[in-house]
């Protein structure tokens, strides 16, 4: 199980839209940060003997549209490459109780469609200085999405409504693994699109696996040595509790014709009043347990918290 409330550390220095903090990655003594109402990545390095980090550099990233945030909501390192990924989704404009009704009325009939959520990138670095190496590339899942038979169906939902929301990204053998926080399919399916960077442009390049989170979505997912952490939560704006599972990376989709394996549930991950649980690496795998950092969104400058969990199953 979690420690119950976990061990907090600090970032110092300015954090970028440091109440939307949404994802988070390690690269060695550095962590990689981003926020969903931003268009940066920021770098902080870990002052020695201490548990806070510094910023030490802000990394912008190419957008369609000038001075407008690419909700950022994953980043996975692995092989000296930092891959971010974007939402991809649509927003339907909240109510607000200062307007009259005719006013609130129109906000609410009209779905905004943003390309600078549709992106993802790739940057390499440098292993000693973390220092971008190449250009930034940018790509979009865009077309996959549309192409594919299920996913293509909520393209035109708004996120909050179980529409196209991508939330997570992790790397495993050079494929990339892109949890959703929504759609959640009837039965509680959430699906990950797998696809390698270099192939996104290509037909027939990607699959699409579900996962069976008991009706929660992906809030974040990073690579372990036996397969993927999934930090779950409710797919729209509902209150269900943080938890974490361990994902062996197979399809939960049953069939007379195969062995069904599902995810375990390792802990549940406490939040804040008022805060969201939306980034999660891992700092330290033993043989017994995941030494985790987990930010929020809704509090200042992510909340950063670290958490000791067990591998055996949460009882």
């Amino acid at each position: 199980m979690a420690q119950s409330q976990g061990d907090k550390i600090q970032f110092q220095g300015e954090i970028v839209a440091n109440e939307d903090v949404s994802a988070v990655a390690v690269f060695g003594d550095r962590l990689f940060l981003g926020a969903d109402e931003g268009s940066q990545i920021q770098v902080l390095k870990k002052i020695p003997e201490s548990s806070a980090y510094q910023v030490v550099q802000n990394i912008a990233l190419p957008v369609p549209v000038e001075d407008k945030e690419i909700d950022l909501e994953g980043i996975a390192i692995a092989n000296n490459t930092v891959y971010v990924v974007g939402s991809h989704s649509l927003n339907r404009k909240t109510i607000k109780s200062d307007l009259t009704y005719q006013e609130n009325l129109k906000r609410i009939e009209k779905i905004e469609a943003d390309p600078n959520r549709q992106g993802i990138y790739r940057l390499e670095l440098d292993p000693d200085t973390a220092q971008p190496t190449t250009e930034i590339t940018r790509e979009s899942l865009s077309n996959i999405i549309k192409n594919n038979k299920i996913l293509e169906t909520f393209t035109t939902i708004p996120s909050k409504e179980n529409g196209i929301d991508i939330e997570g990204i992790a790397i495993q053998e050079d494929k990339l693994y892109l949890g959703f926080r929504s759609p959640i399919l009837r039965d509680n399916y959430v699906p990950v699109l797998i696809v390698k960077f270099e192939d996104i442009n290509q037909e027939n390049s990607y699959q699409i696996s579900y996962v069976n989170l008991n009706g929660n979505g992906i809030r974040d997912l990073t690579a372990v040595d036996e397969g993927f952490l999934i930090l779950a939560g409710a797919g729209g704006d509902g209150n269900s509790p943080y938890q974490l599972y361990l994902w062996d990376g197979k399809n939960n989709i049953p069939g007379k014709d195969k062995q069904l394996t599902t995810p375990k549930l390792l802990a549940e991950i406490p939040a804040p009043p008022g805060a969201k649980a939306e980034g999660l690496t891992v700092i330290e795998e033993t043989d017994s347990a995941y030494a985790i950092l987990v930010v929020y969104d809704g509090i200042a400058n992510g909340n950063p918290t670290l958490f000791k969990v067990s591998k055996r199953a949460s009882s």
